[in-house]
């Protein structure tokens, strides 16, 4: 078969001894015995649905990543509207660019959660981004194969300083 379109299978068989019960696993093969209880893709399990497995993990790569509600032009004017643009020169920097990187979680909701900077440039730039996101709106969730997902967001945002 053609090796891009071969999906691995994995199988999960019990063993029975006198004393105990084993469960092992392997990938399927032509040696695969009579006793092989069940089939499996991989990625796929026993213990919880698709679904629930989608939903539960925070993803960090997504097939439609979570939006500010509205779009990047909403966003913009959120940001006008309630980032201090000039705290960086209040608190003494010099002309230049800072740029902050803020990581967040968006549940399955829209809701954000573990706001952090994950850069300092310094003279407030990072306190300002964490405080911006923080008191924004719920965000568009992230969707995954159809399903609404938790989805670690990466937002940067830069403070310019230019001279008089």
């Amino acid at each position: 078969p053609d090796q891009e379109s071969f999906t691995p299978l994995i199988f999960a068989y019990t063993v029975k001894s006198e004393e105990e019960e084993y469960v092992k696993g392997g990938k399927a093969n032509e040696d695969t015995e009579s006793n092989v209880d069940k089939v499996l893709f991989e990625n796929e399990t026993t213990s919880t649905s698709a679904a629930e497995e989608l939903t539960d993990k925070i993803f960090t790569s997504v097939q439609i990543q979570s939006t500010f509600p509205g779009g990047s032009a909403e966003w913009v004017k959120f940001l006008s509207r309630t980032l201090n643009r000039h705290l960086p020169v209040e608190n003494g920097a010099p002309a230049g660019r800072y740029a902050v990187t803020v990581s967040f979680v968006v549940s399955r909701d829209g809701s954000v959660s573990d706001v952090k900077a994950e850069n300092d440039p310094g003279y407030g730039t990072a306190d300002e981004a964490v405080r911006v996101i923080k008191k924004g709106p719920k965000w568009t969730p992230a969707e995954q194969n159809g399903y609404k997902v938790i989805y670690r967001h990466r937002q940067a945002i830069v403070f310019q300083v230019t001279e008089d």
